[in-house]
């Protein structure tokens, strides 16, 4: 599947993928900043912003004007945050393009953020705290990367604190969108139709819609390269006491960079141990010793550091078995005890890239894909590259990433549930 990048005068990437038989486009502008660039006491700002864009535009003022300008055309948009980079994406019919990048383009060039909105939002995104607080099956990563990555900017939320929302300004806002949405910093994905996407002249099309605003007065020379190791040393293990029907756990060690040329061996790794229905941990964990109902492999990965490990929701009375067993697993696929098999590889390598296929057919995913290749890495590989490079793994591949990746010492858990020592999950991790 190939694609078109070109960089205009305005610093601004724009990546053309042109799909056949496609009568749709995606429109997503991936911004490159997410929640570890931020400043402690403007914690959560880069969600926040993404809150506040849907408030009103300069012109489509708001919150209804602009919900109305997308129903209108029955197109599909939304907004996303993650610790390392931000998007916002209309997924339209092809010949409503115009539309699509006139929204997604006032929304990061022209957003109203007027004071009223912003403090109106702030009981919003409080109450979404609450919800996430009170899903313990969705809580547990945030406590698994507070305890993961203590004293590091990775280890702080991506939707802040109640205390850092609640004294986020209209300034603040301001201040974050110059230093961090200059055109620069900003991937523009357009996929879909061929005919529309192919043709130059939408670059002129792109070029008016994000010259509008303030876009060239904004920062050009933001960036961080990431030096140092974030992942906490001292704190391994973290116990929130709650009173649940089912404990919820994530276990696993150190892992690697978002781009390292392991990545592939890895992938397969997770997939072998717990990545489908046929995995070890899903074998082993539920359908063996009915000892949960989910469980499943876990590949995290950021620019300067990762995680390797897996994720399970328990019987708390079986809490215990259920930890000894995961842990096994990882044991024994490193100590040789439970090998990899070739055909465990095979089923593996076949898995992954069927997987990958279904999710290349949409015109989103396909932005999404290329356009976090693009924003972080300034590189994107097609998905024929991705095939060859995962059926290139070798056995030899896989033994050493796990030797690589599984050392007991290096363990790391965290778990919510009715339980109040630490000391007790410390002994089973031993």
């Amino acid at each position: 599947m190939r694609y078109i990048k070109d960089t205009l005068k305005s610093g601004l990437t724009v990546v053309r993928v042109p799909m056949d038989s496609v009568k749709s486009v995606t429109v997503l502008a991936l911004v490159r900043v997410g929640s570890r660039y931020e400043e402690v006491k403007v914690s959560g700002i880069s969600h926040f912003l993404e809150h506040m864009v849907f408030k009103g535009t300069e012109k489509y003022p708001t919150a209804q004007d602009v919900a109305v300008a997308i129903d209108a055309i029955g197109a599909d948009f939304n907004a996303f945050t993650s610790k390392e980079y931000t998007g916002y994406y209309v997924k339209s019919a092809g010949k409503d393009i115009e539309i699509a990048l006139d929204v997604v383009s006032d929304m990061l060039l022209t957003p109203r953020l007027l004071t009223e909105d912003i403090e109106r939002e702030k009981g919003v995104i409080i109450e979404e705290i609450n919800m996430y607080e009170d899903s313990p099956m969705r809580n547990i990563g945030d406590v698994f990367e507070r305890m993961f990555y203590h004293g590091s900017n990775l280890g702080r939320d991506i939707i802040g604190t109640r205390e850092t929302v609640k004294g986020i300004t209209q300034k603040d806002f301001q201040d974050h969108l110059l230093h961090w949405y200059g055109l620069h910093n900003v991937v523009l994905m357009l996929v879909g139709e061929a005919a529309l996407v192919e043709n130059e002249s939408i670059l002129d099309r792109v070029s008016t819609y994000f010259s509008k605003g303030d876009a060239l007065k904004r920062d050009d020379t933001s960036k961080h390269d990431w030096t140092g190791n974030p992942i906490a040393q001292e704190k391994r293990i973290a116990v929130k006491e709650k009173k649940t029907e089912q404990a919820h756990f994530i276990m696993g060690f150190p892992g690697i960079k978002r781009y390292d040329p392991d990545r592939y061996a890895v992938s397969l790794l997770s997939t072998i141990l717990g990545g489908n229905m046929s995995s070890r941990l899903f074998t082993e964990v539920r359908e063996k010793r009915g000892l949960c109902y989910y469980v499943r492999s876990d590949v995290d990965t950021y620019m300067d550091a990762g995680f390797f490990g897996a994720a399970a929701g328990v019987d708390p009375n079986r809490v215990d078995e259920a930890i000894t067993v995961t842990l096994q697993e990882f044991l024994d696929i490193e100590s040789g005890k439970k090998a990899v098999s070739a055909d465990e590889l095979k089923r593996a390598k076949d898995y992954s890239i069927g997987s990958l296929i279904l999710g290349m057919e949409d015109s989103y995913s396909i932005a999404s894909v290329y356009g976090m290749r693009q924003l972080l890495e300034n590189e994107i590989k097609t998905l024929d590259q991705v095939i060859n490079d995962i059926s290139k793994v070798t056995l030899d591949d896989v033994k050493k990433a796990a030797s690589r990746l599984i050392k007991p010492e290096e363990v790391r858990f965290a778990i919510i549930g009715p339980f109040g020592e630490q000391e007790r999950f410390e002994k089973l991790l031993k």
